[in-house]
């Protein structure tokens, strides 16, 4: 064979091995792409949740009035409330969702999970409060809550969670109830510690 035909047959070989390098190669690269684990959503530093949900008995205020007979303000409402920081400058808006579960005491205690979510505007840098309401005849015939949880998302990315039980994403395995779980601006305490709580967006009226 003349040196011609062997430089053919050299270049050819050549040409071969880095086809199959470059195939392995890329094989190997979308293998590492594949089994790389999910990083946080973006935005996830911005919000940190101090603890878990925290809940509490508390009785209606009392408002002094000049016309009308006062109530004695004795009924006990179930109180469940976050501690959070932001560490933005300024958020436009934050979304909590609430999941509550109950096992309501007059219906030989049916599961029932309560949902809520409530939209805070123009939040600034710092430790903030969120909370959310049981009415207390809800609370005198389903019981109080046995488990809580709360998710945070911004700019529609889930950025932070918290959850009393030890079981994840346990909200997931009940249909929810809406209209029952309260936020604060739904209920007497709207007033109450004002300054502590970021600004509710107003839900929009439907026609």
């Amino acid at each position: 064979m003349n040196g011609s035909g062997r430089s053919k047959i050299s270049f050819g070989f050549v040409a071969l091995a880095v086809l199959l390098w470059g195939s392995f190669s890329f094989a190997q690269m979308a293998s590492s792409v594949r089994s790389m684990p999910a990083g946080p959503a973006r935005g996830a530093d911005v919000v940190r949740i101090r603890k878990a949900p925290q809940s509490e008995k508390i009785k209606t205020p009392i408002y002094q009035t000049a016309m009308a007979r006062q109530s004695s303000g004795g009924l006990d409402w179930w109180h469940g409330i976050v501690e959070f920081d932001t560490s933005e400058e300024w958020i436009d808006e934050l979304e909590f969702t609430y999941y509550a579960y109950v096992e309501d005491q007059s219906n030989r205690g049916a599961p029932i999970m309560f949902r809520a979510s409530v939209t805070y505007v123009n939040i600034p840098k710092g430790r903030h409060h969120s909370d959310v309401f049981l009415h207390p005849n809800t609370v005198k015939r389903m019981g109080a809550p046995k488990q809580v949880a709360v998710i945070v998302k911004y700019k529609g990315a889930v950025v932070a969670t918290e959850n009393t039980a030890s079981r994840a994403n346990w909200w997931d395995g009940y249909p929810p109830v809406d209209g029952v779980l309260l936020n604060r601006a739904m209920t007497p305490f709207s007033l109450v510690d004002y300054d502590l709580y970021p600004a509710i967006k107003p839900v929009a009226a439907t026609r």
